[in-house]
């Protein structure tokens, strides 16, 4: 984008004026008038009411001289660059233009080249110290996001304490935090709360969540704070006088109460010194974990805590860990094997956790994985979310393992084919459009005009990903979705035909008994 700067144009002969204006290549310049003046005082108007960047004035001009304009213009915008010209080859005026650090000091009559000459040279001072302003603005920018890591980087032990303590001088870490401990914020239910909600809006309720909690703890100066990629906040709590599990309650309490969403926190031990802080994190992050065993919306401490979860706790996740691998490289032996360990650790801890929770904690620990491949789980099967309730209905832990097996070998399954396949995406935008589009014409030359490829080579592709053809997959999501109005009596056959892209209904019912061996209205009475 090409930046224009801004000119004002200052000479008490109207002729000058219109010679500086026409005979200077300004667009050329990247320059644009803003503004023409025969006094200083309509100068000082123009340059009140507008940014200015160059000012040209001559200096000899009554009442206000061009040296004192420059001297008030410079009080209001002490970054402006001044073009003096004068028709006195006088060295009291240079002499002056030279302390007021003038761009230049042009003698009349002027030489347009050197006029030119000059403003070349003011354009790039100013192109440079623009650019300087915005190195400086990304700088202090980035300063945060800086210190953010930092702090994150330091509390997982990558870094040593004197790299963050030099980051953060001039506040100086250590001297607000000594005695102190670290809490790991999390926001509860967000797979399940937030699905149906578009990521707009997903969006709004994790950011009102996260102000909340930064608004309070700014409010109570209760230490530094930093965020995760995973939208969560640790916080480094400091003050000898505080009771941290009494103050993490109360945002858990102040969140409940302000937001439809809540929290929970996991909070490791106080330390003495601010340097054994990472030991403190490490304690927060193990409690948070056991959130699955223990419940949500409170504060959770390794001591409300039983060693038997921590170690499952610890064990589970490095079971999950080798678990999703699987699934990614389509191991289907490691993932039987990795949920027969899963489940035998439920069997060990009896009433502390109930199975359904457990397979609910595992599908989000799934979906979360996929969304970092850029898949979702729901999707990738076509399942809806109160699917999940179908969890309830079993009654016993081998069917409920059995379940979670097939939907990972589905999940895995296609994540496969989409390795081996290319063309997987796009095949599934078209199968998505067919679906939207059932009751129009779906002829495949349109389809391929649709998505800017020709008929021939669409067929082609459809056919190697599928093994199906197009018109063949077509008319079965046309039957599959003509029996699903069938169910409902008060839709005719006719237009059950209609809503799938039928106007002729003999066609409908001859393609329907082939697909499905009844004709329509045989179909319905046995329904």
């Amino acid at each position: 984008m090409i930046i224009m700067y801004n000119v004002l144009l200052v000479d008490d002969e109207q002729l000058d004026l219109e010679v500086l204006q026409r005979f200077m290549p300004w667009g050329m310049l990247d320059m644009t008038i803003v503004g023409r003046a025969n006094s200083g005082f309509a100068a000082m108007k123009v340059l009140q009411e507008h940014k200015v960047d160059v000012l040209i004035t001559d200096i000899k001009m009554p009442i206000m001289t061009g040296l004192e304009l420059a001297e008030q213009a410079r009080s209001l915008a002490p970054e402006l660059k001044i073009i003096f010209i004068s028709g006195h080859d006088e060295f009291q005026f240079a002499q002056k233009a030279i302390k007021m650090n003038a761009s230049s000091y042009i003698l009349k009559p002027v030489d347009d080249q050197e006029l030119l000459n000059t403003l070349q040279l003011v354009k790039e001072q100013l192109n440079y110290e623009r650019e300087r302003q915005k190195k400086e603005s990304q700088i202090e920018e980035s300063i945060p996001l800086l210190q953010n890591e930092m702090l994150l980087q330091w509390l997982k032990g990558a870094i040593d304490f004197q790299k963050l303590d030099f980051l953060y001088d001039g506040r100086r870490i250590r001297q607000q935090v000594g005695q102190g401990s670290v809490g790991i914020i999390e926001i509860d239910d967000r797979a399940w709360k937030l699905k149906q909600f578009s990521d707009d809006q997903k969006s709004y309720v994790i950011e009102h969540v996260l102000r909340l909690v930064t608004d309070f703890i700014h409010m109570h100066r209760l230490g530094f704070f930093c965020n995760t990629d995973d939208d969560k906040i640790v916080l480094v709590l400091s003050g000898e006088d505080i009771d941290p599990v009494t103050l993490m309650q109360s945002l858990v309490d102040h969140v409940r109460t302000h937001s439809s969403q809540t929290i929970t926190v996991g909070l490791g031990s106080p330390v003495s010194d601010i340097q054994d802080m990472p030991s403190s994190y490490r304690q927060a992050g193990d409690a948070l974990a056991t959130k699955m065993f223990l419940g949500k919306c409170r504060v959770i401490t390794l001591e409300s805590t039983e060693r038997e979860i921590v170690k499952s706790t610890s064990d589970l996740e490095q079971i999950m860990e080798v678990m999703l691998a699987a699934t990614a490289n389509y191991e289907l032996v490691r993932i039987y094997d990795c949920l027969e360990q899963l489940f035998n650790l439920v069997h060990s801890l009896k009433e502390k956790l109930t199975v359904y929770n457990f397979a609910l904690y595992v599908i989000s620990k799934i979906d979360f994985f996929l969304r970092s491949l850029n898949a979702n789980f729901y999707d990738l099967l076509s399942i809806e979310l109160n699917s999940l309730n179908a969890l309830y209905e079993f009654e016993t832990i081998d069917d409920i393992k059995a379940w979670l097996r097939r939907r990972l070998f589905e999940v895995s399954e296609h994540l496969h084919l989409k390795k081996k396949n290319p063309n997987r995406k796009l095949i599934g935008e078209i199968e998505q459009y067919v679906a939207e589009q059932l009751e129009n014409s779906l002829q495949l030359r349109d389809v391929a005009k649709q998505f800017g490829f020709s008929p021939n080579y669409l067929g082609y592709v459809f056919k190697e990903a599928t093994n199906e053809s197009f018109g063949d997959f077509v008319t079965r999501k046309r039957m599959e979705r003509a029996k699903e109005l069938l169910h409902d009596p008060k839709i005719k056959i006719y237009e059950a035909a209609n809503r799938v892209g039928y106007q002729n209904l003999t066609l409908f019912s001859r393609h329907f008994k082939m697909t499905c061996g009844l004709a329509p209205v045989d179909y319905r009475k046995q329904s």
